[in-house]
């Protein structure tokens, strides 16, 4: 009898949960970007430019920005050849987001030039130096949270009047991505100057969402895995050994397949996103009371997650456990 029921109630949560999966689908807002203007923070490389392009196959009137002019001519002239539109114009602009006043420049000159304010806003810009806290200067950690935290409140300070103002006028407010990190749902030794940026943002995006919703306008974090990136490359250069064990061997996933991950929550109306089925499971477990993906599916799966993060939990501290015997029976000299 016991079984029965248990069988039952298994096949009831399935049947909810897919109904639940439908819906979510079909009310979904979609990506209609065509004449709507995106602003997105680290536009020249990596998913801020892939997802430039995307955007601009949708005939989307496109604004980047990033440090280097030489990366985005180039990117401009990659964009450009895949736009919808032969007209298409994309507005580029050197920027440092650590500076709000450059921040505000650029988004000023983004809204001119399209004769449009933005209608979506990515903050993409970001960069990790892992590594030992004890071996890291503190003005390491202020200058990540500077372009990682900093640099988006800065673009989303910058853009929101105008999109007030348009939301008001055209009844369609727009929407704020922030691109998160996996490590903004989990840490571990080795990213403390990384993790506790993107926590941060975390933090930022669930005060928005709530906020913003009296203006119209959606909010979304992403929380995606490694991506094959030049700034990939370069933190492994800094990357402690045991960080390099706990992380794994885990596959690097192209820009392209990133963004349209991205592009996928943005549609379904998603406000936590994610890419990777671990970063999915690890979003589920530590959820709060932001809005869920699917609400009956992730119930049922709770239960089941729990003795995965313990163990999990486990691996990690048995790793520096022994990174840390190491150290101990490592022959001193003289």
């Amino acid at each position: 009898m016991a079984t029965s029921l248990w069988l039952i109630g298994a096949l009831l949560a399935s049947v909810v949960s897919v109904i639940s999966f439908a819906v979510t689908k079909l009310r979904g807002p979609g990506f209609n970007v065509e004449g709507k203007h995106v602003f997105i923070t680290g536009g020249s490389s990596g998913l801020g430019l892939a997802l430039a392009k995307k955007y601009a196959r949708q005939g989307a009137k496109v604004s980047i920005v990033a440090r280097g002019l030489e990366n985005l001519e180039q990117s401009k002239t990659d964009i450009q050849r895949v736009c919808k539109h032969a007209d298409a114009r994309v507005f580029i602009q050197s920027c440092d987001v650590t500076d709000f006043a450059s921040v505000q420049k650029a988004v000023d000159a983004a809204n001119k030039f399209h004769g449009r304010a933005t209608d979506h806003v990515v903050c993409s810009a970001g960069y990790a130096v892992p590594g030992y806290i004890v071996d890291q200067d503190v003005s390491l950690h202020k200058s990540i949270m500077d372009v990682n935290y900093f640099g988006a409140l800065h673009a989303i300070k910058a853009a929101l009047p105008a999109m007030v103002q348009c939301s008001e006028k055209e009844g369609n407010g727009g929407h704020i991505v922030l691109v998160g990190s996996g490590l903004g749902l989990i840490s571990w030794v080795g990213y403390s100057q990384y993790s506790a940026s993107k926590y941060a943002l975390r933090g930022l995006a669930e005060s928005l969402r709530n906020e913003l919703k009296l203006y119209g306008i959606r909010v979304s974090i992403f929380y995606p895995g490694n991506i094959d990136s030049p700034g990939y490359v370069l933190e492994n250069r800094t990357k402690p050994a045991e960080t390099k064990t706990i992380e794994g061997v885990s596959a690097l996933v192209q820009p392209e397949d990133v963004a349209q991950s991205l592009i996928n929550g943005m549609s379904d109306g998603q406000f936590s996103i994610t890419n990777d089925i671990m970063i999915f499971f690890l979003r589920v477990l530590s959820n709060g009371v932001a809005p869920r993906y699917n609400t009956m599916l992730e119930t049922v799966m709770l239960p089941l997650l729990i003795p995965i993060q313990v163990g999990f939990g486990f691996f990690m501290d048995f790793t520096v456990w022994q990174a840390k015997r190491a150290r101990e029976n490592k022959p001193k000299l003289e």
